[in-house]
């Protein structure tokens, strides 16, 4: 009997645990800027080529990829959301106030979780009090994919940096591309400096 309450409450335990995994994915985002840059001066942007970040980053063991789908979802979701904080876009990125460029990767990543496990058991009847106790761990390996995209916005005429965000997320085959896309564009420029006047 108390074998199985205990192996009842190691399964249950496993249950919750795997819950909590599966919920605790959130998308995680964060960015930088330049303080120097003066913000009130830019009120147009235009997409450019390649970011340096996805030049850096070759070579190292990330993976850099897009489709010609996601592509346009994500220029089409990071113009709606710096439209909405009173940004013009413009097709000549000479005639821009700022230049946009992103870049996205992935890393395969391995996760090994221990749960401390232990067992009662009672093999002789009760009147001889004797019992075992085994004691040990629980090991599960994961291995997963970590995605990350990055938007850079710079300066068209100093052609220097003055914002960088990014998001991370572990990539799950079930994400919706379109609907994270739209999640992680909102979440990097969330903190966005709005425009001048807008």
């Amino acid at each position: 009997m108390m074998v199985r309450v205990h192996q009842q409450l190691l399964l249950l335990s496993c249950a919750f645990g795997c819950l909590a995994l599966a919920c605790a994915n959130p998308i995680r985002t964060s960015f930088d800027l330049d303080p120097t840059a003066d913000f009130s001066q830019f009120r147009t942007f235009a997409w450019v080529g390649p970011a340096p970040l996805a030049r850096a980053k070759q070579g190292t063991g990330a993976q850099s990829f897009v489709s010609a789908l996601d592509d346009q979802r994500l220029r089409r979701a990071v113009d709606r959301d710096l439209q909405a904080k009173g940004y013009t876009l413009v097709q000549n990125a000479d005639e821009a106030d700022l230049a946009v460029a992103y870049s996205v990767g992935s890393e395969e990543k391995v996760r090994v979780h221990q749960t401390p496990t232990s067992i009662t058991t009672h093999p002789f009847p009760r009147r001889y009090r004797y019992g075992g106790w085994y004691t040990g761990s629980s090991v599960s390996v994961q291995q997963y994919t970590q995605g990350t995209l990055s938007i850079e916005v710079y300066d068209q005429k100093t052609e220097q940096a003055v914002w960088v965000g990014w998001a991370s997320k572990r990539l799950s085959r079930s994400d919706d591309s379109q609907r994270l896309i739209n999640e992680a564009v909102s979440k990097i420029l969330v903190k966005f400096p709005r425009a001048s006047g807008s």
